[in-house]
């Protein structure tokens, strides 16, 4: 699949890891406050919050592709063992967020058919799912900041 490497004279993936740094800390706070309230595992909020993490998930993968097209098309970057570490520490980052998007759904399945036992497992799950999840997307982050930055401006 093909996509536009530059926006607006930028790399894209410079524009989309936003969505990503934005959009998974608060979805994943987003499921904590689910997880720590069971009324709001009903209804609206529950599945707003399976969109949000539906979303995130979205958004690491398009911060994955963009970010691979960045480093195919910048032969020079990819001999730097700083961005290699980067690369191979984002793309362990979407299987947190699918991690993170299953324990919600299981939640919310577990209090629409009242499981209290499964919910309460499931809550659990989800908040160590969501924690996991914002602290890796730091991680991947930082390491993107620290490493990428120098080499973009020049």
């Amino acid at each position: 699949m093909t996509w536009t490497y530059k926006l607006f004279g930028l790399p894209s993936h410079m524009l989309v890891i936003h969505l990503v740094v934005v959009g998974i800390p608060v979805a994943g706070i987003a499921t904590i406050a689910m997880a720590v309230r069971p009324q709001w595992r009903t209804g609206k909020f529950g599945l707003t919050v399976i969109l949000m993490d539906a979303l995130a998930v979205v958004g690491t993968w398009l911060a994955r592709i963009t970010g691979e097209q960045f480093f195919d098309k910048s032969p020079g970057l990819r001999t730097l063992k700083e961005v290699i570490d980067h690369k191979n520490l984002a793309m362990t980052l979407i299987w947190y967020m699918i991690g993170m998007l299953v324990a919600a759904v299981l939640l919310v399945l577990a209090e629409k058919y009242e499981r209290p036992p499964l919910t309460t497992i499931f809550a659990a799950i989800a908040v160590a799912a969501a924690a996991a999840a914002v602290v890796q997307t730091v991680r991947v982050g930082d390491s993107g900041a620290q490493h990428w930055a120098p080499y973009v401006n020049n």
